[in-house]
């Protein structure tokens, strides 16, 4: 290769990486973790994370299953909390009116979203 074609071949890379970082900067939400903000526009197999206040929780009639309500500021939505996942954790550490953290998966439920917990340390008692 030449001194030219050498100094081209630099010049494209620079080119390149500089879109690259431009598109990161730009183009990305800031979560690397492809975990979004809980919506009435989320669909259902979101990876979800939220903040919201207890309005309800109770077991389900079969199962032993946790069904918390959330109201989570533009509205409310369910937060299913499976038995095997941990509910009765989540149950003895969660009162009304407590402010959580939630991470979970949206499912449709009757028609209607809910946020599905897949571990109790997915549900946190924010002070």
């Amino acid at each position: 290769m030449e001194k030219e074609e050498k100094i081209v071949v630099i010049l494209l890379c620079m080119a390149l990486l500089s879109l690259g970082i431009a598109y990161a900067t730009f183009f990305s939400d800031g979560n690397a973790s492809g975990v979004g903000g809980f919506s009435s526009s989320s669909v259902p197999g979101d990876n979800v994370q939220f903040t919201g206040e207890v309005l309800s929780k109770q077991f389900t009639y079969t199962g032993d299953h946790l069904v918390l309500d959330i109201d989570y500021g533009q509205g409310v939505v369910m937060v299913f909390v499976p038995s095997g996942n941990g509910a009765k954790d989540v149950d003895s550490k969660v009162t009304a009116n407590d402010h959580l953290f939630i991470k979970g998966t949206v499912e449709e439920y009757m028609g209607e979203l809910e946020v599905v917990v897949q571990d109790a340390k997915d549900v946190s008692v924010l002070e």
